[in-house]
């Protein structure tokens, strides 16, 4: 008890001690401001400061006009990115759509079509939701299209995306494809989907899954279809990661 009143005593004696060291700076800078007054007179100084407050304002402004300038030309960069990125991407859209629809009856397919990863939004955390959209789709005649069911994606509520990082090829039927992900499963029995290829496409980054699928058993063998599927991926790969070259080259 008696430590505590003690500390507290000298908590009290620290304050006084501020409180009289504040007071005595504020007369000296009291008598130095009647000093100069003394000195150079009244006037003088309003002049001396209004010039100061001019310089200040002065280099304020330039600071200002230098950071405005930076901003427009972080704005101008981050323009002409997006213009060579979308560049890229109309200079490589007919060159893979080309690609998947040699794919496609090449190996004798219904569906072919290409999924890309995208970043959402972001938890509080700052850790991203992985999105994906099927971007690029070909099918035979008479097929429906179904790329419009698969934009905006959720990877997180799908467990087949973690199995192709491991695995990064499949090929199987839709009840094999249920006994790792039934709700992607059910999904690809709603478009008569019977027999499904999927290979991720890793190149510089992951970007995405190529997919195929059949509406019955294919005439193919499961290894040339593992074959073909491993071609077909390398080259969609090197387009899909050109655009990344060119902002990186230009």
């Amino acid at each position: 008890m008696k430590k505590i009143d003690e500390n507290l005593q000298e908590q009290e004696q620290n304050k006084k001690s501020e409180i009289v060291n504040n007071k005595g700076k504020v007369l000296e800078w009291i008598e130095n401001v009647l000093f100069l007054i003394n000195k150079y007179g009244f006037k003088k100084i309003i002049q001396a400061m209004s010039i100061l407050a001019m310089a200040i304002f002065f280099i304020t402004f330039i600071d200002a006009v230098r950071e405005d300038n930076l901003i427009k030309e972080i704005m101008i960069q981050g323009d002409d990115a997006h213009i060579q990125a979308s560049n890229a991407r109309k200079e490589i859209d007919p060159k893979i759509n080309k690609t998947l629809t040699r794919m496609l009856y090449s190996m004798q397919a219904d569906r072919v079509g290409i999924l890309e990863m995208h970043n959402g939004k972001e938890n509080p955390t700052s850790l991203p939701f992985l999105y994906c959209d099927m971007t690029y789709e070909e099918t035979r005649e008479n097929v429906a299209y179904i790329a419009d069911e698969y934009e905006n994606l959720n990877m997180s509520k799908f467990q087949f995306p973690s199995f192709l990082y491991k695995n990064k090829i499949f090929f199987g039927t839709v009840e094999d494809v249920m006994e790792i992900d039934k709700k992607l499963g059910l999904r690809l029995q709603m478009n008569d989907v019977k027999y499904i290829g999927m290979v991720l496409i890793r190149t510089s980054t992951d970007i995405g899954f190529t997919t195929i699928s059949w509406m019955k058993e294919p005439a193919m063998s499961r290894d040339a279809i593992i074959a073909d599927l491993t071609y077909y991926v390398q080259e969609l790969g090197t387009y899909l990661d050109y655009g990344q070259y060119k902002l990186l080259n230009q």
